[in-house]
């Protein structure tokens, strides 16, 4: 997941490539809430655990598991009733939480900042703060990914492995195969930006690929959706016209 520094001639490359690359720069408000819901629920499990530890040190006293219970959420979806993109990369959300973990242990191992390592000491409005947790998202996909085999260990996509994943947790209802064949024929052949660094002061470098991969069959599940699985709700329908102008905007 965290890797040496690149080359200056590999650094180079890449930026000759961006010009040509997929990239997501999170400024979709729609995926960005499908990427923080997919978080919360990860985030949620562990405290839940936590949870069920203290009810039985407790000796049964009603402690988390309820309250944690009501807070958890489902990824919402404009295109059938059950959202096709909610098992991407770790059916059972079973890597989630060792990855979670393990990208906020590099976070507080690898700052070079004198301040506390503790980020929830930052400010939640500062440049520094959003960036922090773009960069996890970013890593935290890297490192499933990799667990999964749909990553290959430098972080680009393992094309076989991501068909093979998706035909079978994914898009395994007849109505959402040809659906999502297509959105993984269209997003599979994509150039992705490999090359992220947010923050200066941490020397962690992740690969963007899964997220940018992830958006782009999310974008396109949602606007080749099947017109009798379209879901008409207001924000639905806005989510379907920004996507529309986007695309017209070659975005």
């Amino acid at each position: 997941m965290i890797t040496s520094a690149l080359t200056p001639s590999a650094v180079l490359a890449a930026c000759l490539l961006l010009a040509t690359a997929y990239a997501y720069d999170f400024s979709d408000p729609y995926f960005n809430e499908h990427l923080q819901s997919a978080m919360e629920e990860i985030m949620e499990e562990e405290m839940l655990s936590i949870g069920r530890v203290q009810r039985d040190a407790d000796q049964g006293q009603e402690v988390a598991d309820e309250y944690f219970k009501c807070k958890h959420r489902n990824l919402k979806t404009c295109c059938g009733k059950i959202n096709l993109m909610k098992n991407y990369g770790d059916k059972g959300k079973i890597y989630g939480k060792q990855c979670y973990e393990e990208v906020v242990s590099a976070f507080k191992s690898n700052s070079s900042s004198t301040a506390d390592d503790d980020d929830s000491m930052m400010d939640m409005f500062s440049c520094e703060k959003v960036k922090m947790i773009k960069l996890k998202h970013i890593c935290v996909h890297e490192c499933i990914g990799k667990k999964t085999k749909i990553l290959k260990e430098d972080g680009s996509l393992n094309a076989e492995e991501i068909k093979q994943y998706a035909r079978e947790y994914m898009f395994n209802e007849e109505w959402s195969k040809e659906l999502g064949e297509k959105a993984l024929d269209k997003c599979l052949t994509q150039t992705y930006n490999s090359v992220t660094k947010m923050l200066d002061e941490y020397e962690i470098k992740c690969n963007p690929t899964s997220v940018q991969f992830h958006h782009c069959l999310w974008k396109e599940i949602e606007m080749t959706c099947p017109e009798s699985k379209v879901d008409l709700k207001a924000k639905c329908v806005r989510l379907r016209e920004r996507l529309r102008k986007q695309q017209a905007a070659g975005m």
